[in-house]
């Protein structure tokens, strides 16, 4: 994975709890014969409040947005309040684990998850006598 720093574990209860007022962050999902891109956006979530995990077969993506404040005043009014963002994935035994890789741009996360050998595709070749 990337170098996102980890969250402490002493807050990462269960997913379930975890989900519980959590925003479901948008993702868009693409598949080619080298593996699965996931694009997931993430605004207001910095570098060290995002986590990602696989346990077992589930892959999780937990971020922790930061409120913004101003250096001179008091917060009045906001559309945008500081909230986490949480979503799982089932993966399967296709996906090579070992060689996910993730980056953070603009607020939008990009997951490579490429196929591991067995799952990709190929080509039989046919000899001739």
């Amino acid at each position: 994975m990337a170098e996102e720093k980890s969250i402490e574990k002493k807050e990462m209860k269960n997913l379930s709890e975890i989900a519980k007022g959590a925003l479901v962050p948008p993702v868009d999902i693409y598949e080619d014969e080298q593996g699965v891109t996931l694009f997931a956006d993430l605004p207001g979530v910095a570098r060290d409040s995002l986590n990602l995990e696989i346990d077992k077969d589930t892959l999780q993506i937990y971020g922790k947005t930061i409120g913004k404040t101003e250096p001179d005043g008091e917060f009045y009014y906001a559309e945008f309040p500081a909230k986490d963002y949480c979503r799982a994935f089932t993966i399967g035994d296709e996906i090579d684990r070992s060689q996910i890789t993730a980056t953070m741009s603009n607020g939008v996360l990009k997951l490579v998850l490429p196929k591991a050998e067995k799952a990709k595709p190929k080509k039989i070749e046919i000899k001739f006598s």
